[in-house]
């Protein structure tokens, strides 16, 4: 019988800086992010005084654009209104998390959930309490956008979902090229590929591993 689960407590809403633009702003917003990043040090902290948007979500912004450029953009946004996803949608994503479970961690417990165009991935550990019950803890969270291209995102150091650059915006990137970027060490989890643009920042935690 499967130990019952203790949900964590979510952080609280969070006030977006970037609510009301447009899509084609946003876009443009991130391309100079992305530039400002990797151009000069100050380059972020120069942006966000011109534009009134803090470093930390241009910098979000502009690892989007990096990831999957204006797809990358359109899935920062809010889960598209629609009906629950269709049986045989389940079907496939089921499919392609499980054969990946059992390929890469058969022995550990994960669970995940589906809504919308989202999927998140929780890897499932004993409490503190040692009483049977197990904590959930993020793994990793996909989303799908319109032109089909699946984004890999991570639980950052705030407790913001963040974009994970897998093979860029000019890369195909499917569910499974996503899943084949995520590893699981004993004491919690690590990528197998960082992502250059958290070298040296608040995320970087070493070769290969990040802060939870």
């Amino acid at each position: 019988m499967t130990p019952p689960l203790r949900d964590r407590p979510g952080p609280g809403p969070v006030h977006d800086p970037l609510a009301g633009r447009s899509p084609r702003s946003l876009v443009r917003l991130a391309r100079r992010a992305s530039r400002a990043w990797e151009r000069r040090a100050d380059g972020l902290e120069r942006l966000a005084l011109r534009t009134d948007v803090p470093v930390r979500r241009l910098r979000m912004l502009g690892d989007a654009w990096t990831e999957g450029g204006a797809s990358g953009v359109e899935a920062l946004g809010a889960a598209p209104a629609r009906d629950d996803v269709d049986a045989d949608e389940l079907r496939r994503i089921d499919g392609a998390l499980e054969a990946w479970r059992r390929r890469h961690y058969p022995l550990e417990t994960l669970h995940w959930d589906v809504w919308r165009n989202r999927v998140s991935v929780w890897h499932l550990v004993p409490g503190p309490d040692r009483r049977g019950d197990l904590d959930r803890r993020p793994l990793a969270h996909l989303r799908l956008t319109g032109d089909g291209r699946w984004h890999l995102y991570r639980k950052a150091s705030q407790g913001e979902w963040w974009p994970v650059i897998v093979n860029g915006r000019r890369g195909p990137q499917d569910m499974h090229h996503c899943l084949e970027a995520v590893r699981i060490d004993l004491e919690g989890r690590f990528w197998r590929t960082p992502p250059r643009s958290y070298e040296g920042s608040d995320f970087w935690f070493g070769p290969g591993r990040y802060r939870t």
